[in-house]
């Protein structure tokens, strides 16, 4: 749901067009989840957020957020509308 959410936010953000849809959205998420993930890792950024258990679900929001908006920009700049 994270991605799906974070994918909509993202393809919307960077163009708003007809070519709309779940697929789109949650392949969009769900690699922009996996990036942003994989940053906050390679950054060892893990150990400080465990310290915030209650905001943990945030920080992954934006990291999906931060992470689809670069997926979406990417596929807008190969294939604009």
């Amino acid at each position: 749901m994270l991605a799906l959410i974070a994918g909509l936010a993202a393809v919307k953000t960077v163009a708003y067009d007809q070519r709309t849809g779940v697929v789109l959205f949650l392949a969009v998420g769900l690699l922009g989840l996996f990036l942003g993930e994989f940053v906050l890792f390679w950054l060892n950024l893990d150990e400080y957020l465990e310290q915030l258990a209650a905001l943990r679900i945030v920080f992954d929001f934006i990291a999906a957020y931060v992470g689809s908006f670069i997926i979406a920009a990417i596929i807008h700049f190969v294939k604009p509308t």
